[in-house]
């Protein structure tokens, strides 16, 4: 069986798709692949470059029409025959808009119109996006990573709730990739003393607001033969890009080069063979994906990979963790016991008042050190033996008769019953708590 390959594009507003992937959609659709590009929002929050349009800007529903008209003619430059809108006719959602952080990325606006994209919970999201994957049954889904590329908060929407949607639709897509730009590419991306952009007009970025990668970087699809189709596109975005001979700029007038490749990370799916890997990122996006079998919607088909997100199981401590735990509680144990009886006395309008900080500190520092366990472990078995060697130490150095000295806790104050009882109740809480690394979801 010999299948035409379709892949989904998901992106937050118009011009994201072309500026990230424009010369992979170009390529794909040159070879014959069925492209479906799906933007979330019309872009409503934009700012606007051509000083003959700057009366669009704030006025969200008339640039809105502007940019639906732009991104359909990036679309014909692209050569994609099919564009979406997330909600279609049930449900429109709108840009939520960004502000720059003191760290140079993208951070939430102050405030954001009701129906914004990251107004809505995520499995609605998620939900719309996932009624696209059973339409369009797609072999390979790209969109952001994680970071969002440079953190605005729509593109990391997106990312969330197209992982949560590749997980939930009926139809199983056989790759999830992610637009992952390595360091050395952003140092280019935004380098002012490459040949031709002092003729360019615009200005030398002071700091990048590319975010490292957040996976390793598997994919360098070679866009050189489409450059051409991918600054047409980018032209056509005129509200929001100026281009320039081999550079662009958006509102903020901040050259950067157009690269003649475009970078991803595989999130969900089948992998690249190490074997390919070995002399340096795949040259396309479908490279080893076995688009027959993923056709076929048969996971016992020989050679296929898993379809759906493969999570990573935590494993299960070990005995390190268990002797990391008894050594970090026997410290916890002796200081928390020398510590918890500390009080300070104020004279307030002449009462005495007991400020018992020793033991705020002592369940303090037993809080900490049983997170530490939990997330470090993934498990809360480390972290309940830690807390009741906490206990078993405070118990023995309670009894004045069985070690000399070992009288250090009085059990007839409410001091030392919060500390015999502190921890193991500080435990029971935590254990209610469920963490995960950050890439199990990947």
């Amino acid at each position: 069986m010999t299948v035409i390959p379709r892949i989904l594009f998901v992106h937050a507003h118009p011009d994201d798709e072309t500026i990230t992937t424009g010369g992979t959609i170009a390529a794909l659709v040159g070879e014959g692949a069925q492209v479906t590009v799906l933007s979330a929002t019309r872009g409503e929050a934009g700012e606007v470059i051509p000083a003959d349009l700057r009366g669009l800007e704030g006025d969200r529903a008339g640039l809105a029409r502007v940019r639906e008209a732009e991104i359909a003619e990036a679309m014909a430059a692209l050569g994609v025959r099919e564009h979406l809108f997330l909600g279609g006719s049930a449900h429109s959602f709108e840009d939520s808009g960004m502000e720059w952080g003191a760290d140079g990325h993208a951070v939430a606006a102050a405030s954001m119109p009701a129906n914004a994209l990251c107004a809505a919970e995520p499995s609605t999201v998620a939900g719309y996006i996932a009624a696209v994957i059973d339409e369009v049954r797609p072999h390979a889904v790209i969109t952001y990573a994680a970071n969002g590329g440079y953190g605005h908060p729509d593109h990391v929407r997106v990312h969330e709730a197209t992982v949560a949607a590749v997980d939930t639709a009926a139809w199983r897509t056989g790759r999830l990739l992610f637009v992952d730009v390595p360091a050395e590419v952003a140092y280019e991306t935004f380098d002012a003393q490459q040949p031709g952009f002092a003729e360019t007009g615009f200005s030398p970025a002071q700091t990048i607001p590319t975010k490292p990668p957040v996976s390793e970087v598997v994919v360098a699809q070679d866009i050189s033969s489409v450059m051409g189709a991918k600054r047409a596109a980018l032209s056509a975005h005129r509200t929001q890009v100026s281009v320039s001979g081999g550079f662009f700029a958006l509102s903020n007038g901040i050259g950067m080069k157009i690269v003649d490749h475009e970078y991803y990370s595989i999130g969900a799916g089948a992998p690249i063979s190490e074997q390919r890997l070995s002399s340096g990122p795949a040259p396309h996006v479908l490279t080893d994906l076995d688009i027959d079998a993923c056709e076929s919607q048969d996971p016992s088909v020989a050679g296929t990979a898993p379809l759906r997100r493969r999570r990573r199981e935590p494993k299960k401590p070990g005995v390190f963790a268990y002797a990391h735990a008894v050594v970090l509680a026997v410290l916890i144990g002796f200081l928390g016991a020398m510590q918890h009886m500390n009080v300070s006395v104020f004279d307030l309008w002449g009462a005495a008042v007991i400020l018992p900080w020793g033991v705020g500190l002592a369940l303090l520092l037993v809080t900490c050190g049983l997170w530490h366990l939990k997330t470090m472990y993934l498990s809360s078995a480390p972290m309940l033996v830690a807390a009741f060697v906490i206990v078993i130490i405070s118990y023995v150095l309670g009894q004045p008769t069985w070690l000399p000295g070992s009288d250090i806790i009085v059990t007839g104050t409410l001091r030392s019953a919060a500390w015999l009882i502190g921890p193991m109740l500080i435990a029971a809480i935590l254990a209610f708590i469920k963490v995960r690394r950050p890439e199990a979801a990947r």
